[in-house]
């Protein structure tokens, strides 16, 4: 990834392109973007154009695209931080065509000092890894779930934590039907590959192509993992585009704390329609996640990596479209 200089505000009032290509391959390193990503960039000059591919909604059965919306503005929320990281702040008109579904958000860098905490969460970008291991025993202090928050409060969205004994039984179980791991692969790799989570009966880890794991072959998942749902006032595209960024945020910010953590793939509609009665009290649920203290005595997962290059998701706004509606 590039790495350019902080802007310094005398030097430019426009980003030039290393800070561009930085700024996007950081957002390659979004929750939901290790294989091919649902969103591409456009540059305008001042200006970036968040595009999504709803042929690929299509083809991953989410004609809504409520998933790839809610990725698409993870991607959103690490390029803004990424931004402030070099010395640029952003300015972001979100669904700014309601003829055009598919452009999702314009962002408009411009010299400005990071908010506080931004320096931090840009540098937690590289450093994030998606780890479905065992989490440490001792529970997450509170202090640190009051950050995990307000991260999602800055992001417009609300983190819950699931308390009640039974949903988290039920949400974990649900999740965990259907897990596979490729037989050929260590089991430590297959976690970090996986996007799914690991049940307290038994490894429960979905990963592309494998085999099932027999339940007497199942490790235990630890009881230090705090199980919370992001959820939103809202549920439409707007809603699942700020979801997107507080996913983002509470992720990093996890990361900043030395947090192991991790993000549910979609929910079922009956088990958003349970977490909205038991646990987000009428709000619409968009994500489950956990965070719990790191594993002991265990190797660095490897850096999470995108299969795409920013070539493959850059192109400039007067190039013809990509993708069609």
């Amino acid at each position: 990834m590039p790495n350019p200089r902080p802007n310094s505000l005398a030097s430019s009032r426009v980003p030039g392109p290393a800070a561009v290509e930085a700024a996007v391959a950081a957002a390659l390193l979004a929750p939901g973007a290790a294989d091919a990503p649902f969103w591409h960039w456009r540059t305008g000059y001042r200006t970036l154009h968040l595009y999504a591919d709803p042929a690929r909604w299509r083809a991953a059965n989410d004609s809504a695209g409520r998933w790839q919306t809610l990725t698409s503005g993870a991607a959103l929320h690490h390029l803004r931080v990424a931004f402030a990281g070099l010395g640029w702040a952003c300015t972001v008109d979100r669904l700014p065509c309601p003829l055009e579904p598919g452009h999702l958000a314009v962002v408009t860098p411009h010299p400005g000092e990071p908010a506080p905490g931004e320096t931090a969460l840009a540098t937690s970008i590289a450093r994030r890894r998606e780890d479905l291991r065992p989490c440490g025993g001792r529970p997450v202090p509170s202090d640190c779930l009051d950050r995990l928050s307000q991260a999602a409060a800055r992001e417009g969205a609300v983190l819950h934590p699931v308390e009640d004994r039974a949903v988290r039984r039920y949400l974990m179980t649900a999740l965990g039907e259907g897990a596979r791991v490729p037989a050929q692969l260590p089991r430590e790799e297959a976690y970090a590959r996986s996007a799914s989570l690991a049940a307290p009966q038994g490894v429960l880890v979905r990963a592309a192509a494998g085999y099932r794991i027999p339940r007497s072959e199942a490790e235990p998942r630890s009881d230090g993992a705090t199980l919370v749902v992001l959820s939103t006032p809202g549920d439409d595209h707007l809603a699942w585009l700020r979801a997107g960024e507080a996913l983002s945020s509470v992720l990093l910010t996890a990361t900043v704390h030395g947090l192991s953590s991790g993000r549910l793939s979609r929910a079922s509609r009956r088990m958003r329609e349970t977490l909205a009665e038991r646990v987000t009290l009428g709000h619409a649920p968009q994500a489950v996640l956990w965070v719990g203290r790191p594993p002991v005595g265990v190797k660095r997962l490897q850096r999470t990596r995108s299969h795409a290059s920013v070539d493959d998701v850059l192109e400039p706004l007067q190039a013809p479209a990509r993708y069609g509606g």
